[in-house]
Order: C-alpha cells, then sequence, then structure tokens
C-alpha cells in the first residue's frame, strides 16, 4: 500500500509459503489500494488484507482473504473472516463496496447506518 498504510506495512510479516493461490496477492493488494483510497486503513499481507475504518474508535475490522471457491468453477473469491464469500476477485470494486458498507457506523439504537 502507499503512505496512507497505517496498519503495518505490506507483507513484511507474511511471506509466500507456496500454499497460496498464485494470482490472489496481486488480487488482495488491488482490493487493499481500492479500499485505501476510499479512506480505510488496510494492510496487505500474503494471505489477507486487514481492513478498519480510520478514526474508528469501536476498533471494528475485517480480515479478507481470496481463494478458489469450489462451487463456483474454482474461481477465485474475496471471503470474510467466518469464511462467507463477499464477491468474486476479479470484481475488487464490488468487493470494497461491500466490505466499506460493512464497516460503516452504525446506528447502536437502530442497528443501522448512521
Amino acid at each position: 500500500m502507499g503512505k496512507g498504510n497505517e496498519a503495518g506495512e505490506a507483507g513484511m510479516s507474511e511471506r509466500f509459503d507456496g500454499s497460496e493461490h498464485p494470482h490472489a496477492y496481486p488480487l488482495l493488494y488491488a482490493l487493499g489500494n481500492a479500499l485505501d483510497r476510499r479512506g480505510f486503513t488496510t494492510s496487505v499481507g500474503a494471505r489477507a488484507v486487514t481492513v478498519a475504518r480510520r478514526g474508528d474508535v469501536s476498533l471494528r475490522t475485517q480480515t479478507i482473504t481470496c481463494k478458489p471457491r469450489p462451487i463456483d468453477g474454482d474461481r477465485l473469491w474475496f471471503f470474510d473472516a467466518l469464511g462467507e464469500p463477499i464477491a468474486q476477485a476479479d470484481h475488487v470494486i464490488d468487493a470494497a463496496v461491500i466490505i466499506a458498507a460493512d464497516l460503516a457506523p452504525r446506528d447502536v439504537a437502530t442497528g443501522g447506518e448512521l
């Protein structure tokens, strides 16, 4: 990531060990960049991108992975930390919008977005 990456240097603590899909890291990097441009703090590693809203006192984060989805012909997809699919990995902007919406501030009283 660029100068906006406050959560750590990309990939410094995670190294490729051969178990990652060869095309996952560039897609995670592209997703991290898309979220960084939208005002999120991101940290991209070999296996995942961690995302948080800058200045969010709740410290909510999302950890996004990129791996093949067997029920979709093993196409690469982005998944959340619970293993739920977010979007096909070649739809980086769609995934960024979905992740941004998930991390949007919530009204505690109603559970909806502010």
